[in-house]
């Protein structure tokens, strides 16, 4: 009976089971933003997360604030490396290029293996609807670096805060335990890497309101939103067969945050913000149909 018991000690110590596991090995993770390597976002989720005994943390970000420039890439001329700090002193790497460039210089150059998750942000001011899919496509730039990151097989999660907060913590605390949770939670870990394109992974955009009164109501999953929508055309002159329209358009505030709302389900992004929930969106790599590509095969020739 003792000699068993040993040997399924032996075994399970061999398999992993019992002894140390992955949820054990430090956890690599990089952080980037698009405000710029100086900005309080990013040095309060950076500092949030070396809080963390079972993180590696590594800052690569834009020399200056690069907002705006969504997915861009350098592909002529160079980008400038050197060492920096964030505003609370943390060793950073600043990048004299995009959001995107900061990132893939780290995938690429910087780092001797890639990371096991991005984190970018916190960025200064929402980062939903159109703001993150819009007329321009990718606008974001903290999401464009994320994804640029996914595109590479690293998972990744993108996180603002509404404007004019005095205060990220609320957010910072809980991107901290979504990466945890990646860290220890082998399904969660696994769903993040299972992207809409092989080789490639997923992410998550978080966004917390500021509530001018009131607090945060909670967090929901929820799709990208618009806050704006064509609903038809007004006829508003004529001349013989010329006649001119106007566009009529509904639109939504994408910079309000009503914490005091009653509203218990928000259909979208910009619903979920608007009264005072935060928002968590998943996010693929392209526009490509999911799993759909089989269903055509019938167009080749």
């Amino acid at each position: 009976m003792i000699r068993a018991s040993l040997v399924l000690i032996a075994i399970l110590l061999l398999s992993g089971c019992g002894g140390s596991s992955d949820a054990e090995q430090p956890l690599q993770v990089a952080v980037t933003n698009d405000d710029g390597v100086k900005a309080a976002g990013i040095a309060a989720m950076v500092d949030r997360l070396r809080q963390d005994p079972h993180l590696t943390v590594s800052v690569f970000a834009p020399e200056t604030n690069r907002s705006g420039t969504g997915d861009t890439i350098t592909k002529s001329g160079t980008i400038t490396v050197q060492p920096a700090m964030t505003a609370s002193g943390v060793t950073a790497t600043s990048v004299r290029g995009t959001p995107a460039d900061s990132i893939l210089f780290a995938l690429t150059v910087a780092l001797p293996e890639p990371p096991d998750l991005v984190v970018s942000g916190i960025n200064d001011g929402q980062n939903i609807g159109e703001l993150v899919y819009g007329p321009g496509l990718i606008n974001s730039g903290t999401v464009g670096a994320a994804l640029w990151a996914a595109r590479n097989g690293v998972p990744a999660i993108a996180v603002s805060q509404g404007s004019g907060a005095t205060s990220v913590a609320e957010a910072a605390d809980y991107v901290a335990g979504l990466v945890d949770r990646f860290r220890s939670d082998r399904s969660f870990h696994d769903q993040l890497l299972a992207g809409n394109v092989t080789g490639q992974a997923i992410v998550l955009n978080v966004n917390f309101p500021t509530c001018a009164s009131g607090g945060t109501r909670g967090v929901r999953v929820v799709p990208l939103g618009r806050s704006s929508r064509l609903t038809g055309y007004a006829l508003s002159s004529e001349s013989g067969d010329t006649k001119t329209y106007t566009p009529q358009v509904e639109t939504t505030n994408l910079f309000n945050s009503d914490c005091t709302s009653t509203l218990a389900n928000p259909a979208t992004d910009v619903e979920a913000m608007n009264n005072g929930f935060a928002s968590v969106t998943p996010l693929s790599t392209d526009v490509t149909l999911a799993g759909g590509l089989d269903r055509f095969r019938s167009l080749e020739r």
